[in-house]
């Protein structure tokens, strides 16, 4: 849904900043920004309200918790059976291996970012994939040797 709310040059400030720490404490986002704490707080809550800012969160790092291997997962659906779509999502939503997900235009259908502890760990969860949803044809996988970037951050 996309928001009617006119952004100010501070509410693209905060925004900027936000982006880059969420954790900042109110007074030093409002000393970063140019504004008073109140006020900072205000325009805050009203991109909380419209929906501008949707969740703050925190960025762990995948190896830290013996996740050291990211895969690039491209799903090829069977075109006759649109009824097993929202199986597939579901699927998707609940296993926590898989990062993020994008229905797509061009060769595949689905692009997944799977992290996960290894190769074998890889290759079960593929198996259950395949299992658990008959809409896939087929996929194919790439390994991340190295990660570039890594970033959610919006152009403001």
């Amino acid at each position: 849904m996309r928001s009617t709310m006119e952004l100010t040059r501070h509410d693209r400030a905060i925004l900027r900043e936000m982006q880059r720490d969420a954790g900042l404490t109110i007074g030093a986002l409002a000393d970063k920004v140019g504004l008073s704490p109140s006020s900072t707080q205000r325009r805050l809550q009203r991109l909380r309200d419209e929906k501008i800012i949707l969740r703050d969160v925190s960025i762990v790092e995948p190896r830290s918790l013996g996740a050291s291997v990211t895969l690039l997962v491209e799903l090829e659906l069977e075109r006759d059976r649109p009824e097993l779509l929202p199986s597939l999502h579901h699927w998707i939503a609940r296993t926590p291996d898989v990062q993020q997900a994008w229905c797509l235009t061009g060769r595949g259908d689905y692009t997944l970012v799977v992290v996960t502890a290894s190769i074998d760990t890889f290759d079960a969860l593929a198996d259950r994939m395949m299992a658990d949803n008959p809409n896939i044809r087929k996929f194919t996988t790439s390994v991340v040797l190295k990660q570039l970037k890594r970033s959610l951050e919006v152009p403001v």
